[in-house]
């Protein structure tokens, strides 16, 4: 059986074979025959029945040629539109802006060039721009714009008493009162914010008063009309006062305000820190030791300071607004 098997194997290859060969001869058969099955079409050229304008269109070349076009760029706002460069515009709303060109601006007060100079990211596209701190110093953009600093570098920015603000004055209350007006000693009076009265008996070049603080330098009895009591005591007396560095004049029975005055500061930037220091204190800002500053005014709306030099002088002075 198994030789019948392979006879019969023998036979199917045999088969194969013929047939190979009998399609080989076909296929070269046929592209022998296959140039006879092409023919040729004969075209006829048709005739040119106008003559040619050659004159026309040599005229017409030497003209182009010649007569060489210049391009001049379009102007928007005084300012060329190039022909081979791209052109940054936003869609503001509905409005389109070039950034390239200062008007109309996309987020006033900032210029277009501030913004395309200084917002790497294209921040500006955001509504907010203004409020956004690049750097991370506790400045936001419109802050550096104002102060003309770059907002990219943490350490470039506007000074910081920019973060300082006044948020309270506290009035420490200290009258001093003329309270007689005869003979010598004179009575002076010096009430404090709780209340407290103290009265000291004063001579003239004599100091008086806590620690020494004034020193009589002048009486002068002086007496008005008045239409109730006929006369009335207005008598003077001139102190000076050591603390101020000053004189002051004490008018009898009129109390005089002395008050020391305490600011209540905030310093905003991250964090808020709080410092309070009076009139002709020295403080510094926590985070920023490397300057003093000295109180030199404070008032309801605003208090004055001022940085100190080496020697304890100081610099120029400048207005913390309350807020």
């Amino acid at each position: 059986m198994q030789k019948n098997q392979g006879n019969y194997e023998k036979i199917l290859i045999i088969i194969m074979a013929v047939a190979a060969i009998a399609a080989g001869g076909w296929f070269i058969y046929s592209t022998q025959t296959f140039p006879a099955t092409l023919s040729r079409k004969a075209v006829k050229p048709r005739p040119f029945e106008e003559n040619i304008p050659v004159k026309d269109i040599e005229e017409a070349t030497q003209h182009a040629v010649a007569d060489a076009k210049s391009w001049s760029a379009p102007v928007r706002n005084n300012k060329p539109v190039p022909l081979f460069k791209s052109v940054l515009l936003v869609l503001k709303g509905e409005e389109i802006i070039d950034m390239f060109v200062e008007q109309p601006p996309i987020r006033p007060p900032f210029t277009n060039k501030w913004l395309r100079d200084n917002m790497r990211n294209m921040e500006y596209l955001v509504p907010n721009v203004d409020e956004l701190d690049p750097d991370g110093d506790g400045f936001t953009n419109l802050e550096e714009f104002n102060g003309g600093t770059d907002p990219n570098n943490p350490s470039s920015h506007p000074p910081i008493t920019d973060k300082l603000f006044l948020v309270q004055r506290i009035e420490h209350k200290y009258l001093v009162t003329l309270k007689s007006s005869g003979d010598p000693p004179y009575q002076v009076t010096v009430t404090t914010e709780d209340g407290r009265r103290r009265g000291s008996f004063v001579e003239i070049d004599k100091p008086f008063g806590v620690g020494g603080r004034f020193v009589a330098k002048k009486f002068e009895k002086k007496e008005v009309p008045d239409a109730r009591l006929g006369t009335k005591d207005v008598s003077e007396l001139t102190v000076y006062d050591t603390l101020r560095k000053n004189e002051i004049v004490l008018v009898k029975d009129l109390d005089v305000n002395l008050a020391e005055y305490e600011g209540v500061f905030e310093f905003r930037l991250k964090v808020i820190e709080t410092i309070k220091a009076k009139k002709g204190d020295n403080f510094r800002i926590p985070g920023h030791d490397e300057t003093t500053f000295k109180v030199i005014d404070i008032q309801e709306d605003s208090a004055v300071i001022a940085p100190l030099k080496a020697d304890g002088t100081p610099e120029k002075e400048i207005v913390i607004k309350r807020g």
